[in-house]
């Protein structure tokens, strides 16, 4: 289907802000037959609308604080990623050296930093040839699908979550080549599929969770997951419970409705889960069904009580070989590191890496009798296996260095405190600690034991700076909870001081000798 061909009947008569003005007037996907003159042009010359927003539908992201050096942010279904990949995207972000940077996201994807649009097409092309891909990877359309990280290797799965992600990928973006029934969504949208009773996803939008029913394995779908500037919440079931070939028929019908129907005037409240609730979820499950046809009721899908860390050296279900959970500091490669990483998985593994939503990293297919040759490699000093108990709970959005939106610098503050509170702590376990610059919440603060959220606050001179709003009792597994607020307008000088004591107060930290 070629984009000038799809209808928009559920835009007519319909009040639009100028975001939904902007989207209707030329689809994102369009620019696509544009980015050549777009390189040839500059940046400069560009229409402002193209540059800063339609460019995002091939995941490139403009940033008011570095004019000219875009975010480059590509799709990588369940964080699955190959040496030949991986050294592809090193070369990409080695070619702008110390404006070149590489995250690992929340999202089990990664982003680039420093990417010129003269280089664009080129890197496209470069992407497409290693089989990956940037469509609609970012606003208004749907995210990465994320999956089990060690999915096909994981001792404890119910099924391996990768044909499932890509095919949700496939069906998404119409095989990487862009989808125009999707490119016109009213917020992001969220897919994810669970592979195991501890894969916790139900801050997706919609989640597919393994489950047998009359000796058939299917899944239960949950929908409604949200974290955002104006709602957070988990997903809900549906009470559906559909085979593996019907999952895309499913996403296209809840992803439909919400389309045809959700808010395109006040923006803030565009995300699903506000429709949802508008609707009620007796009412949606019947929208559901003129859409899909007769629901098959969900027997029950279950939940750990906790997530697994996936740190250190574990055996795979393949008998023989095992995997390596590295850290990686708040998810941030170099060139250098991605090649390094390739390296590893090629010389101790498979020559495959994973990525997780707790922005590490894992190499897979490591036979047992490499294991000890692996841990002395110096790849482990930069990423550990067996790291800190403060630092092995940290994550972190990108923060105001590079993100227009965040109110506070929380990649390098984080990690600051992290390796700062890991010199002067005892912490008996790991502490999921979220850092996120503003409320839209993309470093996932309320799913944290301990959250913070960027914002304004004043110090004890009085002077209005960077601060945080702390929030407590995150968790995630049978009775998954969204942190509450324990203290507001932190300013970021006393952050450490105030991270410190809760530690000790609440995790039963204790000051080193």
């Amino acid at each position: 289907m070629t984009i000038s061909s799809v209808s928009r009947p559920y835009l007519d008569g319909k009040k639009l802000n100028k975001i939904e003005q902007n989207k209707a007037a030329k689809d994102g996907l369009l620019v696509g037959s544009e980015i050549e003159k777009f390189a040839e042009l500059g940046w400069e010359q560009v229409d402002e609308t193209d540059l800063q927003l339609r460019l995002k539908w091939y995941g490139m992201f403009w940033r008011p604080k570095t004019p000219g050096k875009f975010m480059l942010r590509l799709r990588v279904p369940n964080g699955a990623l190959t040496a030949d990949q991986l050294r592809v995207i090193g070369s990409i972000v080695e070619r702008y050296g110390e404006n070149g940077s590489c995250d690992i996201t929340t999202r089990q994807n990664l982003q680039l930093r420093g990417v010129l649009l003269d280089d664009l097409p080129e890197i496209l092309k470069r992407l497409k040839e290693a089989g990956l891909s940037t469509i609609q990877s970012g606003f208004d359309n749907p995210r990465n699908v994320t999956g089990n990280p060690i999915a096909g290797i994981d001792p404890y799965e119910i099924v391996d979550t990768r044909p499932y992600t890509q095919e949700l990928q496939n069906h998404l973006t119409n095989n990487s080549e862009g989808n125009p029934e999707y490119s016109n969504l009213p917020r992001k949208w969220n897919t994810a599929v669970a592979g195991a009773k501890d894969n916790f996803l139900l801050h997706n939008d919609i989640v597919f969770h393994p489950v047998e029913r009359d000796g058939v394995m299917g899944f239960g779908v949950w929908i409604g997951g949200v974290l955002s500037s104006q709602i957070n919440a988990y997903a809900i079931p549906l009470n559906a419970w559909v085979k593996p070939e019907e999952i895309c028929k499913m996403t296209d019908a809840v992803i439909r409705l919400w389309r045809d129907n959700g808010e395109r005037d006040k923006r803030p409240k565009g995300r699903f889960r506000f429709y949802l609730d508008q609707v009620g979820m007796d009412e949606f499950r019947k929208k559901v069904e003129g859409l899909f046809g007769p629901l098959v009721s969900d027997p029950g899908s279950v939940f750990d009580s906790s997530p697994r860390s996936h740190y250190g050296i574990h055996p795979q279900k393949q008998e023989g070989f095992s995997y390596a959970g590295l850290h990686v500091p708040v998810g941030r490669l170099k060139a250098s590191d991605l090649q390094d990483l390739a390296t590893a998985s090629l010389n101790y593994g498979n020559g495959e890496v994973r990525l997780t939503e707790e922005q590490n990293a894992i190499i897979v297919g490591i036979s047992n009798d490499k294991i000890e040759s692996f841990k002395s490699d110096t790849l482990l000093k930069r990423f550990p296996i067996e790291p800190k108990n403060v630092s092995a709970g940290t994550v972190s959005c990108t923060g105001n260095t590079y993100c227009g939106f965040a109110l506070t610098n929380t990649k390098d503050t984080a990690q600051m405190i992290a390796e700062k509170l890991d010199a002067e702590l005892n912490l008996p376990k790991h502490v999921k600690i979220q850092w996120t610059g503003c409320p839209n919440n993309c470093g996932q603060a309320d799913m944290g034991s301990i959250g913070l959220t960027g914002t304004k606050a004043k110090n004890s001179e009085g002077v209005m700076g960077e601060g945080y709003t702390m929030t407590l009792g995150g968790s995630q597994g049978q009775n998954p909870k969204l942190g509450e607020i324990h203290q507001k307008a932190i300013p970021a000088g006393e952050i450490e001081d105030a991270l410190k004591a809760v530690l000790i107060e609440k995790f039963g930290a204790t000051p080193k000798a």
